[in-house]
């Protein structure tokens, strides 16, 4: 794991791009200062750990670039992922207001990837110091829970192929409607990991779409002849 970075080169490079950021924006000047003052950047390589499943929670992050895969290992020691976190999203922010304050799974990079690493302890002593910026952490961990019931009511109520549709789907823009073109942004083993299938039944899946004439395939690249079709598909 590559720690890098100084206060001035947080300041200068990366503190617009996280001043807004939902866990902070609630900050005064004066908190964020005094958070960023403790900050540092950590760079990862693919593959890299960023944490394990019962180390000391002392450090929240920020995804700036890359990706992180957020995971726990099954007592058959089959991984399973409980997300995929890319550019601004948190990780392991609810792990700071748990009683024993461990991280609760395993976080590792998928690709080269850059974080920013907020000393949990100073972001715990200025929460403290402000209702606002406890609503505005509040908030955010909401709209992470609300994501993730809707992530297991899709898993749970859904059959492989819609569940592969709707992933599919989700990587489009709300507004499209007729041909558009996408990129599986990790890998198909992964995205099965995430969608609670094996491999192989992910590939079939993606085989029966293309039979159906819903999708056009090519390596990572994914051709949708008819958004709409495929929604109407997927209901």
């Amino acid at each position: 794991m590559g720690w890098r970075a100084t206060h001035v080169e947080l300041q200068t490079h990366w503190t617009k791009q996280v001043r807004q950021h939902l866990l902070l924006s609630a900050l005064d000047e004066r908190q964020f200062s005094e958070l960023m003052a403790s900050a540092r950047l950590i760079d990862l390589q693919p593959r890299e750990s960023l944490f394990q499943q019962g180390d000391a929670a002392e450090r929240v992050f920020i995804v700036l670039t890359g990706r992180i895969k957020f995971f726990r290992i099954s007592a058959s020691g089959r991984e399973i992922v409980i997300s995929v976190l890319g550019r601004n999203d948190p990780v392991a922010e609810a792990a700071m207001f748990m009683s024993e304050q461990h991280y609760p799974a395993n976080a590792s990079a998928i690709e080269a990837s850059c974080l920013l690493a907020l000393n949990a302890h100073v972001y715990q002593h200025l929460l403290r110091q402000s209702v606002d910026s406890c609503f505005g952490v509040m908030a955010a961990m909401a709209a992470r829970l609300q994501r993730s019931m809707a992530e297991i009511e899709t898993l749970t109520q859904q059959d492989a192929a819609h569940r592969v549709a709707r992933f599919i789907l989700d990587l489009v823009d709300k507004g499209e409607s007729g041909r558009v073109v996408v990129e599986l942004p990790v890998s198909k083993q992964l995205i099965a990991a995430r969608l609670a299938m094996q491999p192989e039944t992910f590939s079939r899946v993606i085989a029966a779409l293309k039979h159906k004439g819903l999708l056009q395939v090519n390596g990572g690249m994914l051709t949708i002849p008819s958004v709409a079709g495929l929604r109407q598909w997927a209901v």
